[in-house]
């Protein structure tokens, strides 16, 4: 880490705790909320992840300490999971500085996932964005830039909301699923039932999917999941992806 990294770390990682503890405040908990703003800003500079000649480097920075704070804290406890699970396996995570630095977001090429040859976002965090033989091909680059990015920001500008919402819609999917499946017996598992139902029929995977040109998603029957893609124009889509962005300074 050179000196320009080491003033950055320390400026966001000030900053950030005086945010978190602010909105922490808020919500009862000022402590911890300086603690994981603290963490996550020290973190992010130490990384260089957000993009300041931009005003969306900004914006994200703000969010993430302040009203997206929760899965903030989320994010840097999947950070550091994923650092004690490479140090008892030997496998390290993976940080890749080409999808994160000045993106506004870490990108590990492994880490914790909840099913192979998926990623998986916290907050600002996306793992397992390499392939099943460890690579980052330019199709799991367009993943991260156009899929997962997306649940970043659907994370941001939600906030505590998002991981609500999310999960409500899983939860409920997964049980009307299991039920038609008892009640109705159909030849299908039950596992591809709350695929369908919780996972790609969940309004935030319908957006993310349409941003990636992947809707319906490969390798699943399109009689299963919504017929059309998420209702959004290519003006909105297009926005949307430039989220993703390009960095303005040099890594």
């Amino acid at each position: 880490m050179n000196e320009s990294s080491d003033r950055e770390a320390l400026a966001t990682g000030v900053v950030g705790a005086i945010l978190g503890g602010l909105t922490g405040s808020v919500w009862g908990s000022p402590r911890l909320g300086a603690l994981a703003g603290g963490v996550h800003g020290w973190l992010a500079g130490r990384r260089r992840i957000y993009d300041w000649r931009r005003r969306l480097g900004v914006v994200a920075f703000l969010l993430d300490h302040t009203w997206a704070l929760p899965s903030t804290m989320a994010a840097a406890t999947s950070m550091m999971f994923s650092n004690a699970r490479s140090r008892i396996s030997g496998h390290d995570a993976g940080f890749d500085e080409s999808l994160s630095a000045r993106r506004n977001r870490f990108v590990f090429r492994r880490g914790f996932v909840l099913r192979r040859g998926f990623a998986l976002t916290v907050g600002s965090v996306v793992t397992g964005a390499a392939d099943d033989r460890g690579e980052i091909t330019e199709r799991r680059r367009r993943l991260v830039d156009r899929h997962e990015n997306v649940h970043v920001w659907q994370s941001r500008v939600l906030g505590p909301l998002y991981p609500l919402l999310y999960g409500s819609w899983f939860a409920v999917g997964a049980v009307v699923a299991a039920a038609r499946h008892l009640l109705r017996r159909p030849s299908g598992s039950l596992i591809a039932d709350v695929d369908s139902l919780a996972y790609y029929r969940n309004p935030f995977e319908w957006h993310a999917y349409t941003c990636d040109d992947n809707w319906p998603p490969a390798g699943v029957d399109p009689g299963s999941v919504w017929k059309h893609r998420f209702p959004m124009s290519d003006r909105m889509r297009d926005a949307v992806r430039g989220f993703a962005g390009n960095p303005t300074t040099p890594r």
